[in-house]
């Protein structure tokens, strides 16, 4: 998330197209840190620092694979470098208001506290355990 909006990547994959916060697997040796600065970059050809950690969201998709999604505050000092960067399931991006989330699926859906955090700054919860919806 950034101060004025959650950055979010809209991925296509099996015909369906959907949002994502940046971010994907953590390799061996790397921090989550490490990790999101890399996929933000292979996705979105942006560098940008990751600040405080705000929640942490567990779940499972739906092909079976175990997901722990630390949501980090991003800063981004300007949109103009953002680009879709090498990851072929990316094909778009938007920097969504609480407003701009209406109507975007988003997985794991955690619609509920990206706009509790963007309307307040206060996260309810640390850890979120939700369900994959589809």
């Amino acid at each position: 998330m950034v101060d004025s909006g959650v950055l979010l990547v809209k991925h296509s994959k099996n015909g369906q197209s959907y949002w994502l916060l940046p971010g994907g697997g953590v390799r061996v040796g790397e921090s989550a840190r490490d990790a999101l600065k890399r996929e933000l970059l292979e996705e979105l050809a942006l560098e940008a620092p990751v600040k405080d950690l705000l929640f942490v969201v567990e779940t499972w998709s739906k092909e079976g694979t175990h997901i722990i999604q630390p949501t980090f505050l991003l800063e981004i000092g300007s949109t103009n470098g953002i680009d879709v960067g090498e990851d072929r399931r990316v094909v778009g991006f938007d920097i969504a208001d609480a407003a701009g989330l209406e109507g975007k699926r988003i997985y794991p859906d955690i619609k509920s506290e990206i706009v509790e955090y963007l309307k307040n700054r206060t996260v309810a919860h640390r850890y979120i355990y939700k369900q994959w919806v589809e």
